[in-house]
């Protein structure tokens, strides 16, 4: 018999391949296992990125995904898969400057108020790592040499591909638009031979943040639990109203009396958070 050149149709009863039925696996298991709540665009930009690595792997639809990786062992490739390419948002250098202003303040006042002591701040959902680095050339600016030894700075993501690039320290001409050229010239290394046109953080900035793959929808955060100032910056958004109750919960247990969390400008809550007061919008104190 001759070939119609047409696909295999899915048995009845079962989803045509890539579609969205067939997605819905996926999107069950990204809420169910992983936490992460996805706005309509968003779950798009997954499912078209999804689709091309699976089809790279020589899975043939999201549901045989499902089955082969997801359904077997729930903590998996395919988790990770998924959690790197659902997570990976909008990133830059000194993104909402009015917040590393700020922190320049507290930090100041915090070593001016307690000679010797370390100053901690952490950058929850750090992504590629611009916001660590930032917030250490910020106080590299302001700071003088020998209080720059005194900092303790975390970066955090769930993402391993996005963990992999801060600890690299490597950018795109792209990734430091924006970026003046005197912080350019003081911060930053220019790529030479293969790296030619890349920008690397010097070994100064570079060494002074400690980066971890920490998972915010768990209970256990392997880092300290007296930092001074938390950003956590347009993560809230991936998370589910009651979730994201308990993540600012868990966030102030890591924040020292009179510390501050700092969220995204564009993140609404409908309260302040319970052991919070508001500061500002994006800007709140823990309660003594």
């Amino acid at each position: 018999m001759a070939s119609s050149g047409l696909p295999p149709s899915s048995p009845p009863g079962e989803p045509e391949p890539w579609s969205e039925k067939d997605f819905g696996c996926v999107v069950g298991f990204l809420g169910n296992h992983i936490g992460i709540s996805l706005e309509a665009h968003r779950m798009g930009l997954l499912q078209a990125r999804l689709r091309s690595r699976l089809q790279g792997r020589g899975l043939e639809s999201f549901t045989q995904f499902f089955e082969q990786a997801l359904r077997p062992d729930p903590s998996g490739w395919g988790a990770q898969l998924l959690i790197d390419l659902s997570t990976v948002n909008h990133t830059s250098f000194f993104r909402e400057p009015a917040h590393f202003t700020f922190l320049i303040e507290k930090v100041s006042g915090w070593l001016r108020e307690q000679p010797g002591a370390p100053v901690r701040v952490w950058s929850a959902g750090c992504s590629s790592g611009q916001e660590p680095y930032s917030m250490v050339m910020a106080l590299a600016e302001a700071l003088p040499p020998h209080a720059m030894s005194r900092l303790d700075v975390w970066g955090s993501d769930l993402s391993l591909e996005m963990l992999k690039v801060a600890a690299g320290a490597i950018y795109t001409a792209r990734d430091v638009q924006g970026v003046s050229q005197a912080r350019l010239r003081r911060f930053f290394l220019l790529g030479r031979g293969p790296r030619e046109g890349s920008f690397r953080i010097v070994p100064e900035i570079r060494d002074l943040v400690k980066f971890r793959h920490i998972d915010l929808r768990t209970g256990h955060w392997p880092v300290p639990a007296d930092f001074h100032i938390v950003f956590c910056r347009n993560v809230s958004i991936y998370f589910s109203e009651d979730d994201r109750q308990v993540l600012l919960g868990r966030l102030a247990q890591h924040i020292r009396p009179g510390g501050w969390l700092v969220m995204g400008n564009g993140e609404i809550l409908p309260a302040v958070p319970p052991r919070f007061r508001k500061h500002s919008p994006s800007i709140f104190q823990k309660e003594d």
